[in-house]
């Protein structure tokens, strides 16, 4: 597993070479400075990597959250549905959709105080066709019976299976 470590500042960079037992790293000339580690990207990763191999990666997590570093596991999908703060925030909510069935789909990631919760499964090929050409353009029955007979408009139940 994949854990994403990120050290923006001098003081998270300290923390860092303590953290994984490195301490030696922050006298390095190689490694002082953001730039200089930077240049020196590709000794730094495998010195990282020489770190990371014996631990977990929500362990490299924690340890580096617990002293001020930027870390966080690398989460698969079944992670993302597993995890207790999206479950909390209700992230994935579960719709039936007209031509795949019961499908989970990631809700909005804010919530407005006065704005109704209109979320719903996404629409079928062509599921809003009446109404649009309807109420929108003014289309009467007969319109809309020629758009489908001539093929420029469809609906799913006309669709070629593939």
């Amino acid at each position: 597993r994949w854990c994403v470590i990120a050290v923006h500042t001098q003081e998270e960079w300290l923390a860092f070479a303590q953290a994984t037992g490195n301490p030696e790293l922050v006298k390095d000339s190689k490694f002082a400075t953001l730039e200089s580690r930077k240049e020196h990207e590709d000794e730094l990763d495998v010195l990282v990597g020489k770190w990371t191999i014996n631990h977990e990666a929500c362990e490299v997590m924690t340890l580096l959250q617990a002293v001020g570093v930027c870390a966080g596991v690398v989460q698969s999908v079944k992670d993302l549905f597993a995890d207790p703060q999206l479950a909390c925030r209700d992230h994935f909510r579960s719709f039936e959709h007209a031509a795949m069935g019961r499908h989970s789909y990631e809700n909005l990631a804010f919530r407005l105080s006065k704005t109704p919760d209109r979320q719903q499964a996404a629409p079928a090929m062509g599921a809003h066709n009446e109404y649009v050409l309807k109420e929108f353009l003014g289309f009467d029955d007969d319109e809309i019976a020629d758009l489908l007979v001539n093929r420029v408009i469809t609906t799913d139940a006309d669709l070629p299976d593939y």
